[in-house]
């Protein structure tokens, strides 16, 4: 029978990073590297252009978070369960208060089986029974050592990550391929309308709410109490979805999602969503852009979040989407981010954006390229998530 164990039980060391700026540190240009949960995919494999990078003397006030190669990460909030192993080409780094580290040198342990059985639903239906009744998860140090896996000998260990790895080499390649896809549309976008950094060809520019249509939350449909009397959020099917930011960084609105019935969707006339708006965080990972989907059927749009609708005869919301996405908006947008430990971002800042405004003729050729690639990218998700069903049934077999 194969033992198992806590984590806590076989890690040298777990713990946490922090942001630089609640220290009074502000990120560089250049230096040490600085690692946040978008700069690994779900797969976990290291996104090196997503990185940050603070001073050395951040790096050395920070020095219980600093990595060490074969460091195990795993992301304890937002997008939960993210798992990495440090190499040398990560280093010199740190991390944020996001993403925890599981440092293992028992010689007993083989490293890679760590990381698999991490991603496994061994584990994963540990976190679902923290979540009940918790709109959001964040997992505590605590929980991370209070994790128990099997773990089988060495001589087994190593065999099962070996099953595995050709599995996860597909995995891989996929997430490459939509990668891949992603980086031809900024291609595009760039080489139709230029860096909005130094914007080349001199388009128009503007504050984002002068097109503004709607600008509009949760919250402005009444007070907390007429709120809290008249919605109710439900687990089991109804007659709207109440979209989250989990739902929307998963792309995924039909696992583990929020619902409200007929009454309270119609309370909260103010914030209906239609398919097509931008939706921005404002608190949490503040300022994050998205382009909700259309979903066909009735949506509303849940707490902390802004929704935002354009005047269609001058932008193209797939355009303003890829415009806000570009390094230099996100800089511009982050800029304007308050708080040091809960990051949160108001309706003023948000039209204070500035942008360019192209001709809408050519916003709306962007937008046509955009949607003959993204069939594209729905044949490479099927077939990642034909490859995950995979890998899924193989952890069930062997983990249970």
């Amino acid at each position: 029978m194969i033992k198992r164990v806590k984590l806590s039980d076989i890690a040298d060391l777990i713990t946490k990073g922090t942001t630089p700026t609640t220290l009074g540190y502000e990120f560089v240009d250049e230096g040490i590297n600085f690692l946040k949960i978008e700069c690994f995919r779900e797969d976990g494999s290291f996104l090196r252009d997503k990185v940050a990078h603070i001073s050395k003397k951040c790096n050395d006030k920070l020095k219980r978070s600093q990595l060490k190669s074969g460091d195990i990460l795993f992301s304890i909030a937002g997008a939960i369960g993210r798992v990495s192993i440090v190499d040398e080409n990560m280093l010199p780094a740190n991390i944020n208060q996001a993403l925890a580290i599981i440092r293992i040198s028992n010689v007993e342990v083989f490293l890679p089986y760590i990381r698999l059985i991490l991603t496994s639903q061994v584990v994963k239906k540990q976190f679902e029974k923290k979540k009940q009744g918790v709109a959001q998860l964040n997992l505590s140090l605590k929980d991370i050592g209070e994790i128990v896996i099997p773990l089988p000998n060495m001589e087994k260990q190593v065999k099962y990550s070996n099953i595995f790895k050709k599995v996860t080499s597909i995995l891989s390649k996929r997430y490459n391929q939509l990668e891949d896809i992603d980086n031809l549309i900024k291609s595009r976008f760039v080489e139709m309308f230029g860096d909005p950094k130094i914007n080349p060809k001199g388009w128009e520019e503007a504050n984002l709410g002068a097109y503004l249509d709607v600008l509009t939350d949760y919250h402005s449909n009444g007070s907390y109490e007429t709120l809290r009397d008249n919605v109710t959020l439900l687990d089991i099917p109804s007659y709207a979805l109440m979209v989250r930011t989990t739902d929307l960084e998963k792309n995924n609105f039909e696992d583990d999602v929020k619902y409200i019935d007929e009454h309270a969707y119609n309370h909260l006339e103010k914030s209906k969503v239609f398919g097509g708006e931008i939706i921005i965080n404002k608190i949490g990972s503040a300022g994050k852009v998205y382009l909700m989907p259309y979903l066909n059927r009735p949506v509303s749009l849940a707490m902390n979040q802004f929704l935002l609708r354009f005047n269609k005869d001058i932008l193209n919301n797939v355009f303003i989407y890829h415009l806000l996405n570009t390094p230099y908006c996100e800089s511009k947008i982050q800029d304007r981010v308050r708080g040091a430990v809960t990051k949160t971002i108001t309706k003023d800042a948000v039209r204070e954006v500035e942008i360019y405004v192209p001709p809408i003729h050519l916003q709306n050729q962007f937008a046509t390229f955009v949607e003959q690639v993204d069939k594209l990218k729905v044949t490479v998700q099927e077939s990642l998530n034909e490859t995950q069903i995979l890998f899924d049934s193989l952890m069930q077999k062997y983990f249970g």
